[in-house]
């Protein structure tokens, strides 16, 4: 099909959106993609959130189809909504030319959405700097903006939250400082983005912190408490983990029990699996069989061969 009648259907909102036409969009060469660029505003906002959004679950269900050059065009769309959607799609992007473009949208966009899910995917460039694949003024950029942004108080909390969080892989002195003096605020989600940064640090100092907030009323901080454990990886949080998968009164504080113990690993860890296999409330039986499937496969990835 022509390039110019494929746009055209998928551009009219009348018309279902065809998973085939969609997938022809993957890997476009620079001639397609100024055609799509051009094409773009011309799209309802309603059909443009739709097709980003179908490309996700494409890409999700088909690793070899990519949309990166879709979604880079859409971060610049009017509809915030659609640049949120199209930071989701990216959240798998590795290349160095997004780090401005993500910045840019952390630190100016008007929308909170946008801004918090450009925090979200510029956490996964902090990580990547952390493990030395950035240069040094790369991390020194991200480090910034995510100071800037997690230090703001004029931002909204669930922005600052997921700032802290993505810092939290980049290690250093203003990093911990930073996380202790926002854990100390009186906002929840505060709270619950620095204990997420306690995971993402992978350091034990964080330790004795998270234990604690396992006992917290708030179900979501319990949560964020019992996956900062599995990150941090200290074999001294598996009773706490194992009791946690158990009794917890909310599913998805011992899901995410159960996933933090697979990730801890080792003898102790697949001991307490075995008895939430047993103890815990009925729903859990998947979750568990993973989390040993995990540990099987960490203590011998060959085994199955």
């Amino acid at each position: 099909m022509p390039l110019e009648t494929l746009l055209q259907d998928i551009g009219d909102s009348d018309k279902r959106l065809s998973t085939t036409q969609l997938a022809s969009l993957s890997d476009m060469d620079s001639e397609d993609n100024r055609a799509l660029n051009e094409a773009w505003p011309e799209f309802e906002v309603n059909r443009r959130f739709a097709i980003v959004q179908e490309m996700i679950e494409l890409a999700h269900d088909n690793v070899e189809l990519n949309f990166d050059a879709v979604y880079k065009i859409a971060l610049t769309d009017d509809e915030a909504a659609v640049r949120a959607a199209a930071l989701r799609g990216l959240i798998e992007y590795e290349r160095r030319d997004l780090i401005p473009v993500l910045i840019d949208l952390l630190l100016t966009d008007e929308d909170a959405d946008v801004r918090r899910e450009a925090a979200i995917v510029l956490g996964r460039f902090a990580l990547a700097c952390e493990l030395g694949q950035f240069g040094a003024e790369e991390e020194r950029r991200v480090r910034q903006a995510l100071i800037e942004s997690a230090e703001d108080t004029e931002e909204d909390e669930r922005v600052r939250a997921r700032a802290i969080e993505a810092l939290g892989a980049l290690s250093g002195d203003d990093t911990e400082n930073l996380i202790e003096s926002i854990y100390d605020e009186d906002s929840l989600w505060l709270k619950i983005g620095a204990v997420d940064a306690m995971g993402r640090s992978a350091n034990a100092m964080w330790v004795p912190v998270v234990l604690r907030e396992t006992e917290s009323r708030a179900p979501e901080m319990r949560h964020a408490a019992a996956f900062a454990l599995g990150e941090i990886g200290e074999e001294e949080a598996i009773p706490r983990l194992r009791r946690m998968a158990i009794e917890d009164p909310d599913r998805e504080v011992r899901l995410a029990a159960v996933h933090s113990l697979g990730e801890i690993g080792g003898s102790t860890a697949r001991v307490a699996l075995q008895g939430v296999l047993y103890e815990a409330p009925e729903g859990l039986e998947d979750a568990v069989q993973e989390a040993l499937e995990e540990i099987a496969f960490n203590e011998d990835p060959f085994g199955s061969l």
